[in-house]
């Protein structure tokens, strides 16, 4: 027993050390880092706390990194360790398939919890695949695939595979390598509720796309249905202990080869514009991952890049999503173009239309940020002044804007285009951003505050989108009647519907809004049961007032000892009761 330990030991030992010999650091670092050679050295800017100055240096022949403000240091282990929160087991596995070196088996104990998560989400992933190239099961999809335009080359590059029709194909394939539990948190399959038990597939009849993060590894998947009666049309995974929707880019691992810390990142919105785009060889485009863009999101591009090509749909939806998102990058000191996209249009089409020179021609006539904002102003004007309202909305993102150089360069550029006075516009940044108004700190351009009823439920709304696995708790306690608000309760039947997906652009449009200016260290889960208590306790309110003007027309009416009476009475008290308890 001691010698078979002993050896285990000696072999895990052998793995690190290969690994560690496979895993130039400078090479890792520089992945997610911008360094710069000074001497023997490069330096960048530290990627565990925020600075101007450069203080992070990696040091090539000694393998190590360290900085010199926030004391950070280790070696290349433990540089994957902080970036991608991970334990040492979990970080060396992740170099391992990087470098295409074996994993050894591990005791059971030993494992941690991302790591069956994302064994099981590979091993989906490998499965679908499968069904997509079976010559049989699989004919259809790739018809479909071919009828988009895709090579085989690129279907294997981003792992798309085929989720076959039927209920149970994934859950018995994988059950007996998988723990029931494992297959569901990894948003494989769920739990039946009827009497019959078992598990059945979330993804049925869909072609499959891997969300893939750098270095390898599945954390989950988008997925197309096939037949126009399955909806709805696009599915996402759920968030997971491995998936946070909110800091994924899709693409990435591909993209990150392709970029330059001064060179430019596309950002689309759908995963087969991302696609499309790869195979046209425009190579440096990623994709959200089915949200509005985030600040998580934001902070990854700026480790790799300084400008972003924004291209979202032509449609009003995409137009005021990428309205929102200019105010997020600019905060962050990106240059920014904005590629108009002719409404109806988008990237996919565009490219399958007329190839890459179809996406340079409109690349070449891309607007900077104020001429966008002008263009938008005019667009979504209905009544009232547009170019005041194209102005105030460039007195919003310049607030954002904390270089002061590039607020400047951004209000002179304004005053240019709408000959207006740049005084003006100055003193109107000065003014929102010392007053009730000013942007958030993450730059996001979020609506003027609102007080009372309509700020509780976009509060609350924004901690359902920031938090969904906590809101499942919840969900039966309230109901979208709950909301006043009409956007907002177009928005909650949205999220409350069996259906996702549906709702119409005015809860399509505020849930971008929403997550677009969702403040990163918030804590929703706290954020969600206030908000919850306070609905439950308005709608409580309501009932009660609306209990005692009844009683008090029935008594006026001599029918005090009447059974509506009495019940009323008994019904109020309850009211208050539970009022009461939360109010504690």
């Amino acid at each position: 027993m001691e010698i078979g330990t002993s050896a285990a030991a000696r072999g895990a030992d052998d793995w690190i050390e290969r690994v560690r010999a496979s895993s130039d650091i400078v090479e890792v670092v520089s992945q997610t880092v911008s360094l710069k050679r000074v001497g023997r050295n490069w330096v960048g800017l530290c990627p565990f706390h925020q600075e101007k100055t450069p203080s992070f240096s990696v040091h090539p022949e000694r393998q190590f990194f360290h900085c010199f403000s926030c004391k950070a240091g280790g070696d290349v282990f433990k540089f994957v360790q902080e970036s991608e929160k991970l334990g040492f087991l979990e970080a060396a596995e992740l170099l391992s398939r990087r470098a295409g070196i074996a994993i050894p088996e591990r005791r059971a104990g030993e494992r941690g919890t991302r790591t069956p998560l994302l064994e099981a989400l590979d091993a989906a992933s490998t499965l679908f695949e499968q069904w997509l190239g079976d010559p049989e099961r699989g004919r259809a999809a790739r018809d479909y695939l071919e009828g988009r335009g895709l090579s085989r080359e690129i279907i294997r590059e981003f792992r798309l595979g085929l989720a076959l029709p039927g209920w149970e194909n994934l859950a018995q394939r994988l059950h007996d390598r998988f723990a029931e539990d494992v297959l569901i948190q990894a948003g494989l399959v769920a739990r039946r509720d009827s009497s019959r038990g078992g598990l059945y597939d979330r993804f049925r009849h869909r072609l499959m796309v891997p969300l893939i993060a750098p270095g390898g590894p599945t954390l989950g998947f988008g997925a197309r249905a096939l037949a126009a009666e399955d909806q709805p049309k696009y599915l996402n995974s759920p968030e997971t202990p491995v998936y946070h929707k909110g800091s994924f880019l899709f693409a990435l691992e591909q993209a990150r080869r392709h970029t330059d810390p001064d060179g430019e990142m596309i950002l689309v919105e759908g995963y087969f514009d991302t696609i499309a785009l790869h195979q046209s060889g425009i190579r440096n485009v990623v994709a959200t991952s089915g949200t509005a863009l985030t600040g998580e999101q934001v902070k990854m591009l700026k480790r790799m890049v300084a400008r972003v090509a924004l291209t979202f749909d032509g449609d009003q939806a995409g137009q005021d999503a990428m309205m929102r998102s200019l105010g997020l990058l600019l905060a962050e000191g990106f240059d920014v173009a904005v590629v108009d996209l002719p409404s109806g249009e988008d990237p996919d089409t565009l490219v399958r239309r007329g190839g890459a020179n179809a996406w340079h021609g409109v690349r070449r006539r891309a607007a900077d940020p104020v001429e966008f904002v002008q263009r938008h102003g005019l667009r979504a004007a209905k009544g009232g002044d547009a170019r005041e309202r194209a102005l105030q909305l460039v007195v919003r993102l310049a607030t954002g804007v904390r270089d002061p150089v590039r607020r400047q360069v951004l209000l002179e550029r304004a005053s240019n285009v709408f000959d207006f006075s740049m005084a003006v516009l100055t003193r109107a940044v000065e003014v929102r951003g010392a007053g009730s108004h000013a942007a958030p700190p993450s730059g996001a351009p979020a609506r003027e505050t609102r007080t009372g009823e309509g700020h509780l439920e976009r509060e609350f709304l924004q901690a359902v989108l920031s938090a969904p696995h906590a809101f499942e708790g919840m969900r039966h306690d309230l109901s979208p009647e709950d909301f006043r608000d009409p956007s907002c309760l177009e928005l909650a039947r949205r999220l409350w519907s069996e259906t996702p997906g549906a709702g119409g652009d005015v809860a399509v449009v505020l849930e971008r809004e929403l997550m677009a200016t969702a403040r990163e260290g918030t804590e929703w889960e706290r954020v969600l049961e206030a908000g919850a208590r306070r609905l439950i306790r308005r709608r409580l309110e309501r009932q009660y007032k609306a209990a005692q003007q009844r009683i008090l027309q029935l008594q006026r009416q001599g029918l005090t000892t009447d059974p509506e009476t009495v019940r009323l009475l008994q019904e109020s008290q309850n009211l208050a009761r539970s009022i009461s308890e939360l109010n504690r």
